[in-house]
């Protein structure tokens, strides 16, 4: 199996299925980090596709000395910088309905009895709300860790932070969420 930094190498010589795998693998994450930042599908969904034609249109300029991951999420973590300045006034409001989207989507199997996919529909919309209420900084740190599975030196390489502060958020991102969820369970 090649490596990413394999795959954009052959891109970058015209194989456009290196593309596609590099796509495939890595679509999921990269679209989960943006809809929990932002948390609404419609936008998340234009900012994935933004970034994924960033990369078309850039890719000739990647070079071997970062992971492609670390490429991929510091282009993703640019636009969303840019997202969020130029929509400052409406993102509370979407934060709100995404939160509704996400519990009232959840998947629970049919045979479950009601007050079980109650009280995980609780449960989950706490969590959410336990993430959303981190700072903006602890909170992205933890969802590129958790949901995205970059390392802290990747993550300090994509915010432009030092190593010892992108790993002081995820600690203190997941001592809040331990704290406020302690009960949950």
């Amino acid at each position: 199996m090649q490596t990413n930094e394999q795959l954009i190498t052959a891109y970058q010589e015209g194989d456009f299925e290196a593309f596609e795998e590099l796509y495939r693998r890595h679509k999921n994450a990269l679209y989960r980090y943006f809809y929990r930042q932002v948390k609404n599908a419609a936008i998340a969904e234009e900012l994935h596709q933004d970034v994924w034609m960033r990369i078309v249109k850039t890719s000739a300029v990647f070079n071997q000395q970062s992971l492609f991951t670390t490429w991929l999420f510091k282009i993703a973590h640019n636009r969303l910088i840019d997202y969020f300045r130029s929509n400052k006034h409406n993102t509370e409001q979407r934060a709100q309905e995404g939160n509704d989207d996400i519990i009232n989507n959840l998947s629970s199997e049919p045979n479950q009895r009601p007050d079980n996919q109650l009280n995980e529909q609780q449960i989950a919309a706490r969590v959410l709300q336990a993430v959303d209420e981190l700072p903006e900084e602890q909170r992205e740190t933890f969802l590129l860790h958790e949901h995205s599975g970059l390392s802290l030196k990747e993550i300090a390489n994509i915010t432009q932070v030092s190593f010892e502060s992108s790993k002081s958020r995820l600690r203190y991102a997941v001592k809040k969420l331990r704290g406020q969820l302690r009960n949950l369970l």
